[in-house]
């Protein structure tokens, strides 16, 4: 069933985009009727469509993503529909006004664009610094382990003389002892001759 409503949009709703916002939502859903400025700061709306449409678009009409607009309040008044509107339009004042507004509007979004990549090369020049932290702990960690290869490399050399010079006794320490035992065992039979 078809059905018209009027819709009054409090918030920060004008100079941030938001009528063209409601338009589009407007226009990809099918509704007809306009949306406005109005003098108090609010943005009026008329639309006319099936009303389970109009429900559906006055739930998108308060942007949870929308960095600019905030809607604080969306009231709506019933009523029967006119039939007039073929589309769904925005109702602009007077050029002057409206193309300064546009202006400062798109000043503002640039300001907010500037700010925000300031932010994000602050965080990109704090990631860039841990980096080189890294690098520098890296360094140091290859430095570390190193100088422990080669401490390790100095006394494994230490270790590895001590055994061949353990060796060359033990050797040197048998020859004798065969030696001995040798004519140890030529005394003994020599005895008993």
């Amino acid at each position: 069933m078809k059905t018209r409503a009027e819709i009054i949009v409090k918030g920060r709703v004008q100079r941030v985009g938001y009528r063209d916002f409601a338009a589009e939502i407007a226009n990809e859903l099918g509704i007809g009727g306009f949306t406005e400025n109005l003098p108090d700061g609010n943005v009026r709306i008329i639309a006319e469509g099936e009303k389970e449409t109009l429900e559906k678009f006055i739930k998108i009409l308060k942007p949870k993503d929308d960095p600019m607009i905030k809607v604080i309040d969306v009231t709506v008044k019933f009523a029967q529909p006119t039939g007039e509107f073929e589309y769904f339009d925005i109702k602009y004042g007077n050029f002057d006004e409206e193309g300064f507004e546009r202006i400062g509007v798109a000043a503002m979004h640039l300001k907010h664009l500037v700010k925000g990549q300031n932010e994000m090369l602050g965080k990109q020049d704090q990631m860039l610094e841990k980096q080189d932290q890294t690098i520098e702990k890296i360094g140091n960690l290859t430095t570390t382990t190193q100088d422990s290869f080669n401490t390790l490399n100095i006394k494994y050399d230490i270790i590895s003389q001590n055994m061949n010079r353990i060796f060359e006794e033990l050797v040197r320490e048998r020859k004798e002892t065969r030696q001995s035992i040798k004519e140890l065992v030529g005394a003994i039979l020599k005895s008993k001759s």
